[in-house]
């Protein structure tokens, strides 16, 4: 049988999107010459933090709207959490929403990298393609390479989501060898919201990063 994790905090769901990191952003690419590819990333990033709040939104309105009209003094929010977390097609809702919102920001972040080394390539590149790490190590230097890309946290995380979408979630022999990983239990990768949070933390320095990079480069070839 298929093995799946819930969180069952309640908080594990709330709101991850950075308003104020998205701002800075914004503020330091528009206009420039990678405004479309960091505008790409961010309505991905935005839509898959929508998505992930879905089960708190749901919970956390049922309880503000009966609470306003008839209080419910013996119930908090977490022991309204924890009835829905008795119905398994909620349960079932957060694994996949977990495991969605997962790609969804590895996927995006990937696309980014990809489209901002494919502005100064006459060919494009795929990142299955054999020469993609060596073209991306001439464009981008050693060190920047290896933090954008060649970095375990990025490594993993491409891992993570191949493992998803083409082995059936369960856990690849290269994946075991990798760091940092998620819980894994009888083969069966096991994504949960707190792995969501700390894959979008991981990725927003390394997308600034990015993005000061072709931004200089832009100043440089002026």
């Amino acid at each position: 049988m298929k093995t799946i994790f819930i969180e069952t905090d309640i908080f594990s769901f709330e709101d991850f999107h950075d308003k104020e990191w998205f701002r800075n952003l914004f503020s330091m690419t528009e206009g420039t010459v990678i405004q479309k590819e960091i505008e790409e990333l961010s309505a991905h990033w935005w839509g898959a933090s929508r998505a992930f709040i879905l089960p708190w939104l749901l919970v956390t309105g049922v309880f503000d709207s009966v609470n306003s009209v008839v209080p419910i003094f013996d119930k908090t929010k977490q022991e309204f959490w924890d009835e829905y977390l008795k119905i398994n097609a909620f349960k079932g809702s957060l694994w996949k929403t977990a495991e969605g919102a997962y790609n969804s920001i590895y996927y995006a972040y990937e696309n980014l990298v990809v489209n901002l080394l494919n502005k100064t390539q006459a060919r494009p590149l795929r990142v299955t393609k054999r020469q993609f790490n060596t073209t991306l190590i001439s464009e981008l230097g050693v060190d920047l390479a290896n933090s954008v890309w060649n970095h375990s946290v990025v490594a993993t995380s491409k891992e993570v989501k191949n493992c998803l979408v083409h082995n059936g979630g369960k856990a690849s022999r290269k994946l075991k060898e990798m760091r940092p990983l998620p819980m894994i239990e009888n083969e069966d990768i096991l994504i949960s919201a707190s792995d969501v949070r700390a894959l979008y933390q991981e990725l927003k320095p390394r997308v600034v990063k990015l993005a000061k990079y072709y931004l200089e480069s832009k100043d440089k070839n002026k």
